[in-house]
């Protein structure tokens, strides 16, 4: 009885896409937002599938985060331990509420432990060419995709990022200082930078490639929108390094790109809106 000879290493991975693979480590450390990006950007379909899967999972945990830590702030505030520092909850009501969320945390200790499990077990999955879908997860993105429908498309997400940006750098740096306003305008810092502007410029490339740029004369304008801002933040970093006494040189750095990267925003709405019609 002839048997079929194992399939050497290189051959075994020209059918699948070596993003498909990654994704799924790449996405332990960066999350909804590392999963989220490879799946608007895959071409084919092995990479989207991982892609859906890792981005189903670590929305699931997501959804424990939130339900977690928005629990546990509820739970301080109403026992007299938050910012308003007013008990409403009798005794009796404290004392299971707090056993509740002490499950809470050991379930999201448990799940950001499996993470590491799951995505290691489904990277290697992927290099035999399945695409594993995680055990537990919600089948999210499904649902998010039947139920969404962007009314303006992608140039709708570049316009969001021009009015939320500068409305995020004012809380942060001219804002109440309360402690309420500080935490909010930090969180939505970190969502600013982590999140809404790696979306934008998804978003700018989709479009682009999608509508009005795809000609290939027009291919290196859709770059430099992102990579002018970055030579800037650059150029700002050793500025403040060699010409400041600034002790955080890198922050300098980042609210530069920040600032030039909303500049780079509304001249690609610009141009898309004053664009010749067809």
């Amino acid at each position: 009885m002839s048997s079929t000879p194992p399939t050497p290493g290189p051959k075994l991975l020209d059918d699948r896409s070596l993003s498909g693979i990654l994704i799924h480590f790449f996405a332990i450390p960066t999350g909804v937002v590392g999963a989220g990006l490879l799946y608007l950007l895959a071409t084919d379909e092995f990479t989207k599938r991982n892609a859906r899967n890792a981005l189903d999972w670590h929305l699931t945990v997501l959804l424990i985060t939130a339900i977690t830590l928005g629990s546990f702030l509820t739970y301080a505030e109403l026992t007299g331990q938050g910012i308003t520092d007013v008990s409403v909850l009798p005794s009796s009501v404290s004392t299971i509420a707090g056993i509740a969320i002490s499950g809470l945390f050991t379930l999201w200790f448990g799940v950001t432990v499996w993470t590491f499990a799951v995505g290691l077990i489904a990277m290697v999955k992927a290099i035999f060419g399945t695409a594993w879908r995680y055990p537990f997860s919600l089948a999210l993105v499904e649902q998010l995709e039947l139920r969404i429908d962007l009314p303006g498309g992608w140039p709708l997400v570049i316009f969001g990022y021009v009015v939320l940006s500068p409305l995020v750098i004012w809380a942060v740096f001219f804002a109440s200082t309360t402690d309420l306003v500080s935490i909010l305008s930090a969180f939505g810092l970190v969502g600013l930078i982590l999140v809404l502007t790696p979306l934008t410029g998804v978003a700018m490339y989709l479009h682009s490639r999608g509508d009005w740029l795809r000609e290939t004369t027009q291919q290196p304008y859709l770059l430099a929108h992102v990579g002018i801002p970055i030579l800037v933040a650059a150029i700002g970093y050793a500025v403040s390094l060699e010409f400041t006494q600034s002790i955080y040189p890198q922050g300098d750095a980042m609210y530069v790109f920040l600032a030039a990267f909303w500049m780079s925003a509304i001249v690609y709405l610009l141009r898309w809106w004053t664009r010749p019609s067809k």
